[in-house]
């Protein structure tokens, strides 16, 4: 039986999707990333020695984000991203530039296009390779950036 064919179901199911909403109720976000100010690590020696800066975009910093936080980052001609891992996963795409990534035991070149799937805490570093910046959009699966903890690794 279909279930629209049975007002029963239909309002049983009509009242759970009302719930549903109600309790994960979210409102878009909407921003243009020209209207953020570029971030980059609190430490100055990392800073120093990874000079990567980034916007956050969407993230429980803005509103409710549904376990998701992406942002924009850029690094500079031979720059690195230190080996390091964290508990969420992550992506990253690559919108310019090129770069090189070492995820565990996988290395690979990347050029604009390309995108990376990194599985939670798997040790991960990225660098820039090319004449120019590499840019890239990174997403995580968590509810907020600013309570990602990073954990870099000395090898």
């Amino acid at each position: 039986m279909c279930w629209v064919d049975n007002p029963k179901v239909l309002s049983e199911r009509l009242a759970l999707a009302i719930r549903i909403c109600t309790v994960n109720k979210q409102k878009p976000i909407i921003l243009n990333q020209s209207e953020l100010d570029w971030e980059t690590w609190d430490d100055p020696d990392l800073a120093a020695k990874s000079p990567i800066r980034w916007k956050i975009l969407i993230s429980g910093e803005r509103g409710p984000s549904g376990r998701l936080a992406t942002g924009i980052a850029e690094m500079a001609p031979d720059t690195l991203l230190p080996l390091h891992h964290h508990e969420p996963e992550e992506t990253y795409y690559v919108i310019s530039g090129s770069g090189y990534v070492t995820v565990e035991d996988c290395e690979a070149s990347l050029s604009a296009g390309a995108s990376v799937f990194i599985p939670s805490n798997a040790k991960h570093s990225l660098r820039c390779t090319g004449p120019e910046k590499l840019v890239f959009l990174f997403t995580f699966a968590a509810d907020r950036f600013d309570e990602i903890i990073y954990h870099f690794d000395v090898h």
